[in-house]
């Protein structure tokens, strides 16, 4: 039975991930060594590895604070877990690694020109640092090979998993190498030497902040990281190579960016691109039946004023009770080209439009990268910005904060920069000042520098698909947990006015009576549901999911082990708290 589990576990690694090119290593062809001499084959060969480039990632904000489904949150946010069981289950799968670490030994083996060696090892090794990344984001320690097994290697099959300390160095070495030997040229469908080190800036701020703010795991070296993520974003930023985009006009250049069919290569370092329909977007927000996701308050009350105070300041702290036309008057543009606000007409139509309450349950309709109405139920083509210049900016400004170093000069060359074109008239200065909102709302620093730059970021990378991440970096796991809002309602079974143009466009139901029998034309008759409520009872603000959340805990951040991948292999532990569901 042993030897049958180390067969099947094998054969589980050789064919787990789901790309073709997965199994490109096993046919006949590809173990002539021929192949790893020849740069065209290593080029059909690496062109694979792109495959694993998850496009879909940049809707994981709907786990985050950013956004409230329509009725049913993900587990995150409900704790209503379900275990994974089977093998290769819930994240648990290596035939990614395998193919990577295949190509490795056969080009360390068999490629005899040096230079064509070192650029095609430093590609592959780019993306088992993502890869690996992703594996420790998800589960903490993980066992590292740098080698493909095969079914004759019980010790290593059978190992425990390696500390997380020791992969993510291993990470960092192989991100090293790519930066070292990739091509100096940018290109955003191709990995570079740019495209290195602006993931080695992310993934080395996620990975020395997550050791900073979470004391519990007692993980060293975390200035060690953030400086890592400071200097690799600097020397993009040194480079030249990338600016932010911008054709002048700043009511609409941020969300143009994410409109264009191909993406500007000017501020876009890597991107997902096809001339297939391939990702499924624009109908998560626009569909009855997939639309389930709106922005929340928490979201659209960190947007400052376009003069640069702060919305919360402006207002005397006084927000909750802010109408929807209010809330959008004189705002950050980069608010009015992320979610439907008063006057919106949508890509594709010519008529004025609100809110669909139908498609979600907030007020605050997505709108970035939401395509035509032809796409509401297809998928498109348009590419996927995986990683932009924006994003090096703010990790550079968030580091200098964490290590204390932030200066005027890197303040002017980064955040106030995203600021600038999104009109936004002030400066960012220093010393930065926050406010009680910050203050109230994050738990792990009182910096206010830290606090305003981390503030820029949730608004410039907002719907991108990193908030999630950010919160668990930053060990800021309640807010998974507290009461999500939407717009301002006054009342039930009242006439409401959204854009303020003299015509009524909302009816808000309780979910116990009906709607009126005489009806007004053009009006939303928007019945609550079970799940929903006002935060003040007969008034207040839309609350998507008003159920009672249980405490967020610690054990959380990191998920389970399949069960059957701990059956098979006795050396393995369930990461702690999953035990006990």
């Amino acid at each position: 039975m042993k030897k049958l589990g180390i067969l099947f576990f094998g054969i589980l690694i050789l064919s787990s991930c789901e790309s073709q090119f997965d199994q490109f290593p096993e046919t006949q062809v590809a173990e002539s060594p021929s192949l790893f001499k020849n740069a065209a084959s290593l080029k059909t060969f690496t062109d694979g590895f792109y495959n694993n480039l998850d496009h879909n990632s940049i809707k994981d904000d709907k786990y985050s604070d950013n956004m409230e489904h329509i009725t049913t949150p993900p587990a995150m946010r409900s704790s209503n877990y379900t275990l994974p069981t089977a093998l290769g289950s819930g994240g648990w799968s290596w035939g990614e690694l395998r193919n990577l670490n295949y190509f490795i030994q056969n080009v360390n083996e068999h490629t005899e020109d040096t230079q064509l060696k070192q650029q095609n090892l430093a590609i592959a090794k780019f993306f088992r640092a993502w890869f690996y990344f992703k594996k420790v984001r998800t589960f903490g320690d993980v066992p590292w090979y740098s080698r493909p097994l095969t079914t004759t290697d019980e010790e290593e099959l059978y190992k425990p998993r390696d500390p997380r300390v020791v992969v993510m160095d291993s990470v960092m070495q192989d991100l090293d190498y790519a930066v070292t030997y990739l091509g100096e040229s940018t290109s955003k469908n191709k990995i570079t030497r740019w495209t290195a080190l602006a993931l080695q800036s992310r993934i080395a701020l996620f990975e020395g902040t997550y050791r900073l703010y979470h004391k519990e795991a007692q993980l060293a070296d975390a200035e060690k990281f953030i400086t890592k993520a400071r200097d690799a974003a600097k020397e993009l930023m040194d480079s030249k190579k990338y600016s932010i985009f911008t054709t002048g006009n700043k009511a609409t250049d941020y969300a143009a960016m994410f409109q264009e069919a191909e993406a500007p290569t000017s501020e876009v370092i890597l991107a997902r691109s096809s001339t297939q329909n391939f990702i499924y977007y624009t109908p998560e927000f626009t569909s009855t039946s997939n639309g389930n996701y709106g922005a929340t308050f928490s979201l659209i009350s960190d947007y400052p004023m376009l003069s640069g105070s702060s919305y919360y300041q402006d207002n005397g702290g006084d927000i909750e009770d802010k109408t929807y036309f209010h809330e959008f008057q004189n705002r950050d543009y980069r608010l009015s080209q992320s979610v439907v606000f008063p006057g919106y007409i949508r890509i594709g139509t010519t008529e004025k439009a609100v809110n669909d309450f139908a498609e979600n349950r907030t007020g605050y309709q997505v709108t970035k990268r939401v395509g035509p109405p032809i796409e509401d139920q297809g998928s498109d083509s348009r590419d996927v910005i995986l990683i932009r210049y924006a994003e090096v900016l703010l990790n550079y400004a968030e580091a200098q904060a964490i290590l204390g170093n932030l200066t005027q000069v890197d303040l002017d060359a980064t955040v106030n920069v995203l600021r600038d074109r999104a009109g936004v008239k002030q400066k960012l200065t220093f010393p930065l000042q926050t406010d009680q909102l910050q203050l109230s709302r994050y738990k792990r620093t009182t910096d206010p520098a830290v606090l305003e730059v981390c503030r820029e970021r949730r608004i410039e990378l907002a719907f991108e698909g990193l908030r999630r991440d950010d919160l668990i970096r930053w060990n800021e796991g309640h807010l998974f947990r507290t009461e999500y809002h939407g717009i301002y309602i006054p009342g039930f079974n009242k006439l409401i006015d959204l854009d303020h143009d003299g015509s009524p466009d909302l009816y808000v139901i309780k979910s116990t009576e009906n709607a009126p029998t005489d009806r007004v034309s053009g009006v939303q008759y928007f019945k609550l549901s079970p799940v929903n409520a006002l935060s003040n009872g007969e008034s207040g603000r839309l609350v998507p999911y008003k159920n009672t959340k249980l405490p967020f805990q610690p054990w959380e951040y990191i998920n389970p082990i399949p069960l059957e991948e701990l059956t098979l292999n006795q050396n393995l532990t369930q990461n702690p708290g999953w035990e006990n569901l």
